[in-house]
């Protein structure tokens, strides 16, 4: 008889409520084969334990119309043209049901973000594939008699009463099968008002986002700090920026953007271009150390700065760039933490400025060029789309 390995206290880890539902058992037992079915050895048990739980999850959630695979597949290809990053989706994918592609993402979603990755996880790794493959037998065979959850069914179209609400946000937020790999790093230290900035899941989608792809979103427009309008600006910050703005753009013969070699030509454009005083205030005397600068400006939000990085950006008007260290480095401008400023870097993304990036140890930039803004969103979350 084979050891169980995957408990009722595991599953219910991945759902909003504490009492074993009657499907739940089901779903429990099919995890269970998933884990058995998981060749992935190189990797914890409890990742392994993990991955089985989302694979069942995401079979429930398919078969009970919780909606959230839809709703992060048809925002996908609203926002892209196609329901999957990396993975093709051809004339044997069908939407509704189970498919080996979705579990290939699936497992590369949750391996990428465990950080058990020396480095950036190759989409299209063998050992994704294998371990998909071997999934999907699991699953085709379950869809065929597995039970509807029906605690789950249209979960989010209506928000019940505040608590009814609040439980389904946290939820929602970090611990359903397709958000808590992201939310994973950050779900401990995160308050409860947070929840409401911080963009979450495969495609850094703010809460108020996930609700109007899961629901009609009319009950839930009560609950406070869940749909909030950007703060206006007072009027002197906003004269300010327009100012700076102005003369940047002056200074520049109507470009919005600027490449520095040096803090000497940086001060020289803060003091001469931008008519800031010549003091230590003004000046930045802190970025003395620092190669190169890159300044962007906007009308409402100024000016921003980056460092360090004009070599990986391929500008006509940037004389820095160089081709080879942009190969071996423009993609850590989209995978790491405020090295790269989100305007910038979606400046750079519209404009295809990165044509080089290419995921490391690996010559393929055309997996890059063709996700590169979701890999952005995946990979920086809140530093990519928060404001």
């Amino acid at each position: 008889m084979k050891t169980k390995s995957i408990y009722a206290k595991d599953w219910l880890q991945l759902h909003p409520y504490t009492a074993i539902q009657p499907s739940d058992i089901y779903f429990i037992k099919l995890a269970n084969r998933l884990f058995e079915a998981c060749t992935l050895h190189e990797l914890s048990e409890t990742f392994r334990k993990k991955l089985a739980l989302y694979a069942s999850a995401y079979l429930e959630d398919q078969l009970s119309g919780l909606g959230l695979w839809q709703s992060f597949t048809s925002e996908h290809k609203r926002l892209y043209g196609k329901r999957l990053p990396f993975y093709p989706t051809h004339s044997n994918y069908y939407p509704d049901e189970v498919n080996e592609a979705d579990l290939r993402f699936l497992i590369w979603n949750a391996w990428q973000k465990s950080g058990l990755a020396s480095r950036y996880l190759y989409p299209h790794a063998p050992r994704i594939a294998e371990q998909a493959s071997a999934f999907f037998a699991v699953l085709d065979k379950a869809y065929e008699d597995a039970p509807e959850n029906e605690t789950l069914t249209q979960y989010f179209n209506t928000s019940g009463n505040d608590a009814d609400a609040d439980r389904k946000l946290t939820w929602l937020f970090g611990h359903t099968y397709l958000t808590e790999p992201s939310m994973y790093p950050y779900i401990s230290h995160t308050a409860p008002s947070d929840r409401f900035i911080m963009p979450t899941g495969p495609l850094a989608l703010f809460l108020h986002e996930w609700i109007d792809l899961l629901s009609d979103h009319s009950g839930w427009k009560k609950i406070k700090g869940l749909y909030t309008e950007k703060p206006e600006l007072p009027t002197h910050i906003r004269d300010n920026n327009q100012r700076i703005y102005r003369n940047f753009t002056e200074g520049t013969g109507g470009k919005a953007i600027v490449y520095l070699n040096g803090y000497e030509q940086l001060k020289s454009f803060l003091t001469r271009t931008l008519q800031w005083p010549d003091d230590e205030s003004h000046t930045l005397p802190q970025m003395k150390a620092h190669r190169n600068f890159i300044l962007m400006a906007n009308p409402e939000k100024g000016i921003l700065l980056a460092k360090d990085i004009c070599e990986y950006i391929a500008d006509a008007d940037n004389p820095m760039y160089d081709f080879h260290k942009a190969q071996d480095n423009a993609f850590r401008l989209l995978t790491e933490e405020r090295l790269c400023p989100p305007d910038l870097l979606t400046h750079c993304i519209r404009n295809s400025l990165l044509p080089n990036a290419r995921i490391p140890a690996t010559t393929d930039n055309v997996l890059v060029q063709e996700n590169m803004d979701f890999i952005a969103r995946h990979s920086l979350l809140y530093y990519y789309r928060g404001d």
